[in-house]
């Protein structure tokens, strides 16, 4: 496999700074900067920083859709932030409505 090629399993969708979903748990908001079915990545500004393997539980909350409940495992926490693997998958069309949303909003991000 060539070193440039995508290597995970699902599909992310990046997030421009002005439209980022946030991430609450533990009293803190936190800025979602990109997400899978199965994961997300989110930035640490204040608080105490995660650790690998660590269970978080919190809600996501999309600009435009219904939070959504989520657990996850920490697997890696390096420069203020840190990729979660989820317990359960984000629902598709959640997705599948998010990436059509910066695809037309967004063209040269997407």
């Amino acid at each position: 496999m060539p070193p440039h090629q995508e290597q995970r399993q699902h599909h992310r969708i990046r997030y421009p700074l002005s439209e980022r979903p946030r991430l609450h748990y533990a009293d803190r908001n936190h800025a979602v900067l990109d997400i899978s079915a199965r994961g997300l990545r989110y930035t640490i500004v204040d608080g105490p920083l995660p650790e690998p393997h660590d269970l978080i539980q919190g809600v996501l909350r999309f600009r435009r859709h219904a939070p959504i409940n989520i657990e996850g495992t920490v697997v890696r926490v390096q420069n203020s932030e840190a990729a979660l693997y989820l317990h359960q998958e984000i629902p598709f069309a959640a997705l599948l409505a998010e990436q059509r949303y910066l695809h037309q909003h967004y063209p040269m991000w997407s």
